[in-house]
């Protein structure tokens, strides 16, 4: 139904092809074969097929053109023919429909300038439809058809309404300069052809039946409604409103409207890294972070970041100056709440961890008045002005307004991956790495594609032959860490020390010949694991070289030297060379820890130790000066200066206190031995042990204690049983309940991923892999997650539907495995110490010769080959005799095939005659 009004408009309509939906800003330009010509030529109506734009354009007009006419040619028509209605009610109809337009044309106008144009199109769209569907009983309604055919006709005259100003507004918009009349022009015809068409059409189908009418209607909006919503869909990738490609990008604006998810996804179609801000921000305890300003400077000095959140009062100008678009997600305040609703009782309800330990509660949700839910309720209006404030103090800032969540989901799926460069990458070699990373923490480095080269003749490795599934049930060996730390506190001691459960490692041997070559007695029993050790007779202040260099935890061995003799020199020990310091593991950490004893120490050129001292004296340490990062308790000098700490601390006279000790249980089976041993150590709190030295002398004690089940060797069956196992994998060894107990974070984190794991007092079952696993984020830490553990979990993510993101909280350079996963044909990205880990796409290329850099590397390599059907080598896999006891023979006796040999002399094919006597 129309009113009598100006025609030459047109639709949503875009001339040159870009017009965003939901709450864009409508961008509408003429194409280029849309501008007048440079010789003065008049514009000729062949110029249309070289503007296909505003061939568009004019479609959409003459279709919602038909339906208007439609609606104002037939319901006369059907009121008096079909319905049999007297002569007045198609005069009625006609003036209801000039009043309704005359009513609703001045709100309508204010209505399609606030909304986008397809919205007010499509809904003009709905109006006419629902005329029609409301004429459709009127052949039933009886003494009421009069007033159904006036609704029909009220219905669409308001969907009139919206279209028109929408029509006209845009018409005008697309008109290059001089060439208005000849557009508007061209409306005017769509809408004279369809003024035509329409009652001729009516009558053509009322001629075969009231039925044929009907349906002759119902398709023309049907028809149009599609038409509608196709042709008013963007033509092309919407991009943010800026010439050059996004790089630095800040999502921001009201709390609660999720930032988080957006910058995820727009990470993900761009490839860059995603910096979590309320990961940064938060603390234990939900308190602030005192390193987030520094975090958050280091982590945006990278040339491409995404962060979900502005914060811009606290860190608002460094953002600012360094992002070069801002992402304003601008909801409704009912969304938001309705958004941050549903998330809360979600969290609640399952206590998913969230940052640091912290976890969402239902009394949190219903007590604490600064929950965000009441945060989004009470602070929206500020949150707006506050964002626009910082807008409006960027003004070099591009912005991207977005003010509903379909509008967001319309814009991140057409953002083009390629306006941005790929971060560094392993994943292959048509990926190109960014040269310019810079670390998000110090001495963190960017992880670089090793170049591959085939192994020397005669060089041991692993043959692999993947694809066999195993079955069975394995029994762990002690936990490595821990007899070290009971071999340390041993040799301070004057008693005997008997560590069962022990493992036959590299670890096992290496310390007994420590031992004895200082005249120290040692001795392991295979057969029953028990590993004796009798520093009573120790006599020396120097151990051989050839031994120091082959383990790491002969550092350990320092406090017991320079008791004994009160100078001691230690060579450069070893250990994976994961770190920083000689031979990548750290030192200074415990040199530091000793002078507060009042040692005089000197650490070489060559990575060797000289210590000096004359009497020691207690302190008070605060651990966490050890840890890199003080909110997380986390680095990778934690937990070796605690251990340190306690065992100068037992042979030092007099009190000394350690505040925020490490936990893990290397550490409290240290206290526990040296406790037995003789040691005064008192718990003063959960944060703060008291050692109540009496020196060396006081170690007298004889001891026997049993390690706990290797952890990382726990997490290692897991992992096996979930990508090899083709039933249940049972793993079992003496205090495994012990060893779930301070597995507590792995176990969490194998839940949130869907792994089925069932525990027992006696042993732990696995269950294989039955469906794809779920992504998840989470920090390897000291006080969490191990980071020996975190290879064996990058593996599972491979199996998950999605990315995961792993960030290394503990050491410098732990991912040397993953060019050699990406080889195997994992999707991997390293951006400093975070691993992204694409899935799902596990391994899958055999035929590699694989290269292992550490002992949990060769561990993860080994594993990760077995899932491969085919043959795969494995080189520098002597580390894993410094961990397992025999995870190779393990493997075999539950059905893998790997077998021991050596790489063959491969030399290069000579042609056919070469290298022959010339005569």
């Amino acid at each position: 139904m129309r009113a009598p009004r100006r025609r030459g408009a047109a639709p949503a309509a875009w001339s040159g092809g870009l017009l965003t939906s939901g709450g864009h800003l409508l961008v509408v330009r003429p194409s280029a074969a849309a501008e007048p010509p440079a010789d003065g030529r008049a514009w000729r109506w062949r110029d249309l097929r070289d503007d296909p734009g505003f061939l568009r354009l004019c479609l959409l007009t003459l279709l919602l053109a038909l339906v208007s006419d439609c609606l104002t040619a037939m319901l006369p028509v059907v009121a008096i023919v079909v319905l049999g209605q007297p002569s007045w009610v198609p005069g009625v109809v006609i003036a209801v429909a000039c009043v309704s337009m005359a009513v609703a044309r001045r709100p309508a106008v204010a209505y399609a300038r606030r909304v986008p144009a397809p919205r007010a199109l499509r809904l003009a769209a709905c109006f006419f439809s629902l005329a029609v569907l409301v004429m459709t009983p009127s052949g039933w309604a009886g003494s009421a058809t009069a007033a159904v055919v006036l609704c029909a006709a009220l219905i669409g005259t308001l969907g009139d309404a919206l279209f028109a100003p929408v029509v006209t507004t845009t018409a005008n918009a697309a008109a290059p300069p001089g060439l208005e009349g000849r557009y508007n022009a061209t409306f005017q015809t769509s809408f004279g052809i369809a003024g035509a068409v329409a009652p001729a059409a009516g009558t053509a189908l009322l001629a075969q039946g009231n039925t044929v009418l009907w349906l002759g209607l119902a398709v023309v909006c049907a028809g149009t409604a599609l038409s509608v919503g196709f042709l008013t869909r963007p033509t092309r990738p919407v991009a943010a409103p800026a010439s050059a490609p996004l790089r630095r990008i800040v999502v921001g604006g009201i709390s609660g409207a999720g930032k988080t998810t957006l910058a995820a996804g727009l990470a993900g179609a761009l490839d860059i890294r995603h910096i979590e801000m309320d990961a940064l921000y938060h603390g234990p305890g939900w308190t602030r972070r005192a390193e987030f300003e520094d975090d958050v400077e280091r982590a945006t000095r990278t040339p491409s970041w995404i962060c979900d959140a502005q914060y811009h009062w606290v860190i608002g100008d460094l953002l600012g100056e360094r992002a070069d678009t801002f992402v304003w997600l601008d909801l409704p305040r009912r969304t938001v709440i309705s958004r941050v609703l549903r998330r809360s009782v979600v969290r609640a309800a399952t206590g998913r961890q969230l940052w640091h330990g912290n976890r969402e509660t239902w009394r949190s949700l219903l007590r604490n008045p600064r929950h965000p839910l009441r945060w989004a309720w009470s602070q929206h209006a500020t949150r707006r002005a506050e964002t626009a404030a910082f807008l409006g103090l960027h003004p070099g800032l591009t912005v991207v307004h977005l003010t509903s969540a379909r509008e967001a989901r319309q814009w991140l799926r057409s953002i083009p991956a390629t306006t941005c460069p790929r971060r560094t990458t392993s994943a292959g070699p048509h990926q190109t790495a960014s040269p310019n990373l810079s670390p998000l923490s110090a001495g963190g480095t960017t992880m670089q594609e090793r170049q591959r080269e085939p192994a020397p003749p005669g060089e041991p490795v692993l043959e692999i032959r993947g694809g066999n599934r195993i079955s069975g049930s394995v029994r762990t060996s002690g936990f490595k860490h821990s007899l070290v730390t009971a071999a340390a506190a041993a040799a301070t001691a004057s008693a005997p020390v008997r560590i069962r459960n022990c493992p036959d490692i590299v670890e096992t041997t290496v310390l007994g010949e420590l031992f004895r070559a200082t005249g120290a007695n040692a001795h392991y029993d295979g057969p029953t694991e028990t590993f004796t050790l009798d520093a009573s007779t120790w006599d020396g202040a120097e151990l051989p070289a050839d031994l120091v260099s082959r383990i790491h935890g002969s550092l350990y061995l320092l406090p017991a030297l320079i008791s004994r003799n009160g100078v001691a020199r230690l060579p450069a020990s070893g250990g994976c060379p994961i770190g920083e310091g000689p031979r990548g593991r750290p030192v200074k950490h415990v040199l530091d820890v000793m002078e507060r004893f009042g040692a005089t120490t000197r650490l070489t050129a060559d990575g060797s130790v000289e210590l000096t001292a004359n009497r020691f004296t207690p302190c008070t340490i605060d651990m966490l000066d050890y840890t890199r990062n003080k909110a997380l308790m986390s680095g990778p000098c934690y937990g070796g200066a605690v251990k340190t700490a306690l065992l100068m601390g037992a042979v030092t006279h007099g009190t000394t206190t350690l505040h925020h000790p490490y936990l893990k249980p290397d550490v409290t089976d240290l206290v526990t031995v040296l406790r037995d041993l003789g040691a005064d150590i008192e718990f003063a709190g959960p944060e703060t042990w008291v050692i109540h030295g009496r020196g060396p002398e006081a170690l007298n004690r004889p001891v026997d204690c049993t390690l706990i089940p290797d952890l990382i060797e726990v997490v290692t069956w897991i992992c096996a049983g979930v990508v090899l196992a083709d039933e249940p994998l049972r793993i079992t060894g003496p205090g495994i309940d012990r060893a779930v107990r301070a597995l507590e974070p792995e176990f969490d984190l194998l839940d949130r991923m869907g792994v089925r794991v069932d525990i027992d007092t006696d042993e732990v079952t696995v269950h294989s892999l039955t469906k794809p696993l779920r992504p998840v984020e989470f920090t390897a830490a000291s006080r969490g997650v191990f980071s020996d553990s975190q290879p064996f979990l990058a593996l599972l993510a491979a199996y998950a539907e999605g990315p995961t993101y792993i960030t290394e909280g503990v050491w410098e350079h732990r991912f040397g495995f993953v060019p050699e996963l990406a080889a195997l044909g994992m999707q991997t990205t390293v951006d400093d110490t975070i691993l992204r880990v694409d899935g799902t796409c596990p391994p899958h290329r055999p035929g590699n010769d694989l290269y292992a850099t550490d002992l949990r590397a060769a561990a993860v390599l080994l594993l990760a080959a077995l899932a491969v059907p085919g043959r795969t080598t494995l080189r520098n896999h002597h580390h894993l005799a410094r961990g397992y006891r025999d995870l190779v023979a393990d493997l075999v006796n539950l059905g893998a095939d790997i077998r021991h040999t050596t790489a063959p002399d491969v030399r290069p094919k000579l042609p056919a005659g070469a290298g022959a006597d010339p005569a």
